[in-house]
């Protein structure tokens, strides 16, 4: 395959964000997708006619960082095309973390106890020897005590399928689960919001790559990629990414002149867009 032609570049204080129309049989996504996510998201971008944000990839192997439930909305619409930014991942500035489940109470160590037998998990008392943010393996964390939960010949995707499993146990005994940040999980638990923090295993970018690249997928929501920055409103016209005629060169084309038309405002951590709150720098294509 020839080289993957760009549309626009982005210099953000020395990383390189490149938005391209891609083949979209050429992404690889890491992690399983919720169908009643793409369900949602699939319905809006057809009412909105564009897509809006382009998902972010990695440059070198086309695996894809953010965006898992836009690339099954691509396929699902036949799009040949799919707009990305490409990232060049083990750039230092990208970071890959966890989503941290955090259970309400009352959640006791009897209860977890119960709920993991009937998964055959083991629960045992567990001295963290690094900060949380560094330790690997399967925690289930108190304010007050921290277990490690194992089971035999378990390697990473199975122990991320356990927590999964114990994440969707719960739901059915009617706990209400939470997703937040690792930075959030313990302020959470210690201020007695909620009981207990589930950690899953600290995932390395290889090992994000190396599982994208085989055709493995992790659970929904185990990594957390965060970017300096990224750009949105790029709103390229659905007509566009299902041509069957165009080359990916001339298409590239089109979106660069649509792009090139617009001003790019640079928008601050904090900013919302669309309804969520990015954490990042926005770059924002405005007509």
């Amino acid at each position: 395959m020839s080289s993957q032609p760009v549309a626009y570049t982005i210099d953000h204080e020395g990383l390189r964000l490149d938005i391209a129309l891609a083949p979209t049989d050429r992404l690889h996504i890491h992690e399983e997708t919720i169908p009643e996510r793409v369900s949602n998201l699939g319905d809006r971008i057809i009412r909105d006619g564009v897509q809006s944000a382009p998902i972010i990839v990695d440059r070198g192997t086309y695996v894809v960082l953010d965006g898992m439930h836009r690339v099954a909305v691509m396929k699902r619409l036949g799009c040949r095309f799919t707009c990305v930014c490409l990232v060049d991942y083990f750039d230092p500035s990208i970071k890959v973390q966890r989503w941290i489940r955090v259970i309400p109470g009352p959640f006791g160590v009897k209860k977890a106890e119960e709920a993991l037998a009937a998964l055959d998990l083991r629960m045992e008392p567990y001295e963290p020897v690094k900060s949380l943010d560094e330790e690997d393996g399967l925690l289930l964390i108190y304010r007050d005590q921290t277990y490690r939960l194992t089971q035999n010949g378990e390697d990473l995707l199975q122990a991320f399928k356990r927590s999964h499993e114990l994440e969707s146990l719960l739901k059915t005994w009617g706990y209400r689960i939470s997703h937040c940040t690792e930075a959030e999980a313990m302020k959470r638990v210690n201020s007695g919001d909620y009981e207990a923090a589930l950690y899953p295993p600290k995932v390395e970018k290889s090992q994000v790559v190396e599982a994208a690249e085989r055709g493995q997928v992790f659970t929904p929501k185990a990594t957390r990629h965060r970017l300096p920055a990224r750009p949105v409103q790029v709103n390229v016209p659905l007509d566009l990414l299902r041509d069957k005629e165009i080359s990916l060169e001339e298409a590239n084309a089109r979106l660069r002149e649509t792009l090139s038309s617009n001003k790019l405002a640079r928008y601050e951590p904090g900013t919302e867009w669309m309804g969520r709150t990015y954490d990042e720098v926005l770059y924002v294509f405005e007509s």
